[in-house]
């Protein structure tokens, strides 16, 4: 062999295990980012696929309160339909007033029994 090729042979394995290290941190840091690039090729998709689904099973399940639903419903009948029924009695009220009549007239013949 060369001088040359000796003084570098000696000059590889006096920094052998210093190019080991860097060799084995360029490695684990090239896996680092391909598994991140890997994640979000793949994280990034699923989690805005599962952000929606979710915001649609909320939109589905989507409760209010009582007084929030009464306040609504208040207002949109008056909005729309209380012009409707304004002059028409319901069922109820009719049947409501044929049984205060009723029981009138009731307690009427039972005190003239007595």
């Amino acid at each position: 062999m060369s001088q040359a090729k000796v003084d570098k042979y000696k000059k590889e394995k006096k920094n052998r295990s210093r190019t080991m290290k860097l060799n084995k941190i360029k490695k684990a840091v090239a896996i680092f980012v391909v598994a991140l690039g890997i994640g979000a090729i793949v994280g990034i998709p699923l989690g805005k696929y599962i952000y929606k689904e979710q915001k649609a099973a909320e939109a589905r399940n989507a409760t209010i309160k009582k007084d929030e639903y009464d306040a609504w419903f208040d207002k949109k009948w008056a909005g729309e339909y209380s012009d409707l029924f304004a002059s028409v009695a319901t069922a109820s009220d009719a049947s409501a007033t044929e049984a205060d009549e009723e029981s009138a007239d009731d307690e009427v013949i039972e005190l003239d029994e007595d």
